[in-house]
């Protein structure tokens, strides 16, 4: 154990502090505005992009920082996500996407796609989830057909998008005909001018910037230098980047729930009832200290798997822990907060029914609780856990 240390080292915390700083300044100001809209502001999005944080763990030749940094990227999460938990899923999107492109795309795909996401003038969005494939992903419907003369045909619907407004392009999940489950699912690279390509979008109660919608694929054509990775083991590689995203989506939301906690705590010691402070009330403090407690715990547990991610050390079961249980320790944080505030913290004058909206999707994207307490369970007690 003498090894063990709770500290970042000195690079990881001058990161931090660029990235905590530039979050303050350029970012919380206008998070409550911003969530509001339907639009995506792709000028802080470069802006974030010249700080660094969309190009961890992507290849340099093309402006990223190089080798998997797993750490980076949950201080990036952590630290937007307190100023802005919608932007903050910019690290994560883009480093899911980018990493299937690096490690599997063509040379013509990967000159393309990568430096534009990298310096974040373009958005390639994931395409994996579908109606009738949600948390059973392996079940999806999408199909690629080989064409006559090489390429492939792909044609199905994937829905819960995110970023599908803005993006140039979509990483598409497709099964070759007649194959089942995960077995001939491979990804393609696809550019949204595509003939073919359209899609829908949702009205959500949050995320609202980051959007959610629907990609529909009639019959479209791809060439074959746009297969990313092996043919049929397009399934593989998304689930183990998730094992990554996970983790950081968790300090995602609890940077908005700190944030949430520290405001409040400013609030309780300025607001008075009975001549004091209402901090001195047994009945205000300890639910903070409650919720202080557990996001310091969810905390330490996503760092910790983004750690065993770094050391190539198995880390399955904790970034499903991440997943489930760190967007429900932040809500409720930050319900606690907007309800220490009264009727004022209710308002749209205070950002947290906005942070409250905005990580509760998290519930559901990237996995729900139900199926990530599965895959807890399956690799704590063994197959026989998922009932099979």
């Amino acid at each position: 154990m003498a090894g063990l240390s709770f500290s970042f080292t000195d690079d990881q915390e001058q990161f931090r502090q660029a990235v905590a700083g530039f979050a303050r300044r350029r970012l919380a100001p206008g998070y409550r505005e911003r969530s509001g809209k339907d639009s995506y502001p792709m000028d802080l999005h470069a802006e974030m992009a010249a700080l660094g944080v969309l190009g961890i763990g992507l290849p340099e030749q093309f402006g990223g920082t190089g080798a998997e940094d797993p750490i980076a990227l949950g201080i990036a999460c952590e630290e937007i996500g307190a100023a802005d938990v919608n932007l903050a899923a910019a690290p994560v999107t883009v480093g899911l996407t980018g990493a299937q492109l690096a490690k599997g795309g063509s040379p013509a795909v990967r000159r393309r796609w990568l430096p534009p996401m990298i310096d974040g003038t373009e958005i390639v969005a994931f395409g994996l989830t579908e109606p009738e494939a949600g948390s059973d992903a392996a079940a999806l419907r999408a199909t690629a057909t080989p064409a006559q003369g090489g390429g492939w045909h792909l044609s199905g619907e994937k829905n819960s998008v995110s970023h599908i407004h803005v993006a140039s392009a979509t990483l598409v999940y497709a099964r070759l005909p007649g194959s089942e489950r995960s077995a001939g699912v491979s990804a393609f690279l696809v550019e949204m001018d595509r003939p073919g390509v359209s899609a829908g979008r949702f009205r959500d109660m949050g995320q609202l910037p980051i959007g959610r919608g629907s990609l529909y694929l009639d019959h479209v054509f791809v060439p074959a230098e746009n297969l990313v990775g092996e043919l049929g083991r397009g399934f593989a590689a998304a689930m183990g980047h998730f094992d990554y995203s996970r983790a950081a989506i968790g300090l995602q939301c609890l940077g908005a729930a700190v944030a949430s906690l520290a405001e409040t705590y400013r609030y309780v010691k300025e607001r008075r009832a009975f001549g004091r402070p209402i901090a001195a009330f047994e009945g205000v403090s300890s639910p903070l200290a409650e919720h202080a407690t557990l996001v310091q715990a969810a905390r330490l547990l996503c760092y910790q798997t983004l750690w065993l991610r770094q050391e190539g050390r198995p880390h399955t079961a904790e970034a499903a822990m991440c997943k489930w249980w760190a967007p429900v320790v932040a809500k409720n944080a930050i319900e606690a907060c907007l309800l220490t505030h009264g009727h004022y913290g209710w308002s749209d004058e205070l950002p947290f029914q906005q942070r409250f909206r905005d990580v509760f999707g998290y519930q559901i994207g990237d996995g729900t609780a139900q199926i990530q307490k599965q895959v807890i369970a399956s690799r704590l007690i063994g197959p026989e856990a998922r009932g099979r």
